[in-house]
């Protein structure tokens, strides 16, 4: 317990299934978090059911994929702290209609899965640079998928989704190069688990996944550029 004690954490996608857990969990280790989600109205609750004070949790209605997004959320954090220590990129889409790839598939779902699942964990982190600058060994996490590695681009299915997510992983080892020995940068895999996006036959549970994400965040600081999965580095 409380190994993210004074741990000042932003978590995208906060108000439902593996970002909710992981608040769960990072509260009960002793964090503080700043949450992102895009329904006001679901985020009030979330607020009220983790920290009803407001004294360990901020919450931030914000649709990612508006080009502005982050300007808000930066306000938000430069507000509650200055400074950043953990940035876990986890909001994200799959909205691939049946097994359509990318030829029979529509563009405009290859332009919001984009969007959403890369350029807005683009644009958050570079936006919140200055921040995890003043962070103590400052850590950008990157939440991915097995649908994202090498090996499953030759699989034609959730084409938009699979893209996506290969491209935040490249995202990842580029950021990772830049930032070597100032922001560890890393991905995530959190399985197929149990939520809206992973559906309700899914073998794992958002708890699986958040203590994967809290084995992440607690890694040594000099663990960067790699993908992880249950707390074991697994191949991009």
């Amino acid at each position: 317990m409380n190994s993210l004690a004074g741990r000042r954490i932003l978590i995208t996608g906060i108000s439902r299934g593996i970002g909710l857990e992981t608040a769960r969990l990072f509260l009960a280790e002793g964090a503080e978090l700043v949450g992102v989600g895009q329904n006001a109205a679901r985020l009030a609750e979330v607020q009220h059911e983790l920290d009803p004070t407001g004294e360990r949790v901020t919450v931030v209605a914000q649709d990612l994929a508006r080009v502005d997004a982050q300007k808000r959320i930066l306000a938000a954090v430069e507000k509650r702290w200055n400074a950043l220590d953990v940035l876990l990129n986890n909001a994200g889409i799959q909205i691939d209609a049946g097994a359509h790839g990318l030829v029979d598939g529509k563009e405009a779902t290859l332009v919001r899965s984009m969007e959403v699942n890369l350029m807005a964990p683009y644009r958050l982190s570079l936006a919140l640079l200055p921040l995890l600058a003043r962070g103590k060994e400052p850590r950008i996490v990157n939440v991915s998928s097995g649908a994202g590695t090498f090996a499953a681009m030759r699989e034609a299915q959730i084409a938009s989704y699979r893209l996506s997510k290969w491209a935040l992983n490249g995202l990842t080892l580029l950021l990772s190069g830049e930032l070597a020995g100032k922001v560890a940068v890393n991905a995530f895999d959190p399985g197929w688990v149990k939520t809206d996006l992973g559906g309700p036959n899914a073998p794992g549970s958002p708890l699986e996944s958040a203590r994967g994400a809290l084995s992440i965040v607690t890694l040594p600081f000099s663990e960067t550029g790699k993908f992880w999965k249950d707390g074991r580095e697994i191949p991009f």
